[in-house]
């Protein structure tokens, strides 16, 4: 049966990376040893409350605090001056003074007997303690072991990018070169189905509702990206599986934006804001400093609410004046066609 271990690696404070299962070295190299814990399940501090006068109590929160991880390491070199060499560089990309490091892990799954790697989960930490190891050799080869100790703030691994979804969707692919009939398809649309001919995409077609399909192992915050033409106010809404309203995301005035500004609603625990700022691409990253604050708009009794494991029905809701004429109507339509992204990092328990 095909098999490749979990491919682990470290980037440093000083962006070194660090590959710590890579058996195929030449020189120094640093390997992980069996009984690292810490990468799967986090800890969790659950509260419950007994009752004063009767069996048993009930259930109040469930917290993931701080995740540790401990990562049993030997640094190895064909010479004491190799092996130092390498000790040192790791120590100083491990300094917690000069920020956070991150770990990295990649599972490889079988597809049609070939391996076939998955998508990195990453978890940022900065480093506690455990490089105060001892140092040995023999037949040559010099070796230190040390039992690294790594804290997370955020417990839980994420992916390194982002996921998309969008309120605007596309119909079927019309070809635009056919290939003669009966000759091999010219080229495939999705990379998966055959090829039937270049195709282009029709005129997106805007939704006010989108089934989100979510991977991860616990909730995520989104950010909403919205660009204009937008006039009126609105809300983002999620629903269960009978278009029951489940939270509310509400704005109580409108934030005036025009085709060229995107209003950024930030939703991650710690990190809040509401800002308007010049349209830049989908998924650029936004300073909360900068930019021109909306946050006085939120209706503080609604939620930043998160998206659930699995499917989350979402919908866009926009006030629409009632008692419009056809041309009033038109002229609303025109000056509300916002083009919505939701965008999120999948998170997960373990590797």
């Amino acid at each position: 049966m095909l098999f490749k271990p979990t491919v682990v690696q470290l980037r440093g404070v000083d962006g070194a990376l660090f590959t710590l299962t890579d058996e195929s070295f030449s020189g120094a190299a640093i390997l992980l040893q069996p009984g690292a814990k810490g990468l799967d399940a986090p800890a969790f501090d659950v509260k419950a409350d007994e009752y004063p006068a009767i069996d048993g109590g009930f259930y109040r929160f469930a917290r993931a605090p701080i995740r540790e991880i401990f990562l049993p390491l030997k640094i190895t070199g064909s010479s004491r001056a190799e092996m130092m060499a390498l000790k040192r560089r790791f120590i100083a990309s491990l300094n917690p003074k000069r920020g956070l490091v991150t770990l990295q892990t990649t599972e490889y799954a079988e597809v049609a007997d070939l391996l076939v790697a998955e998508v990195p989960r990453v978890l940022t930490c900065y480093y506690v303690n455990g490089m105060e190891g001892g140092e040995s050799s023999e037949d040559g080869v010099h070796w230190a072991t040390y039992g690294l100790v790594l804290r997370a703030p955020h417990p839980y691994f994420q992916h390194a990018n982002r996921a998309f979804a969008t309120f605007q969707t596309y119909g079927v692919s019309r070809p635009f070169i056919n290939p003669p009939e009966g000759a091999a398809p010219f080229l495939s649309i999705d990379g998966v189905t055959p090829g039937q001919g270049l195709a282009l995409s029709p005129t997106p077609v805007d939704t006010d509702t989108i089934d989100l399909e979510y991977v991860g192992d616990v909730e995520a915050q989104p950010r909403w990206e919205i660009r204009g033409p937008l006039t009126s106010r609105l809300s983002l809404v999620l629903k269960d599986v009978n278009d029951n309203v489940v939270q509310e995301l509400r704005l109580t005035a409108a934030i005036p934006i025009s085709s060229s500004e995107v209003l950024v609603i930030e939703t991650a625990r710690g990190a809040q804001f509401i800002r308007v700022y010049p349209a830049r691409d989908i998924g650029a990253d936004y300073d909360p400093l900068q930019g021109k604050s909306a946050w006085q708009a939120l209706d503080i009794t609604s939620a930043m609410w998160a998206l659930q494991p699995g499917v989350n029905r979402v919908s866009l809701v926009i006030d629409k004046p009632t008692g419009m004429s056809p041309e009033q109507e038109t002229a609303w339509q025109a000056a509300n066609r916002p083009n919505v992204v939701a965008s999120f990092l999948p998170s997960f328990m373990g590797i």
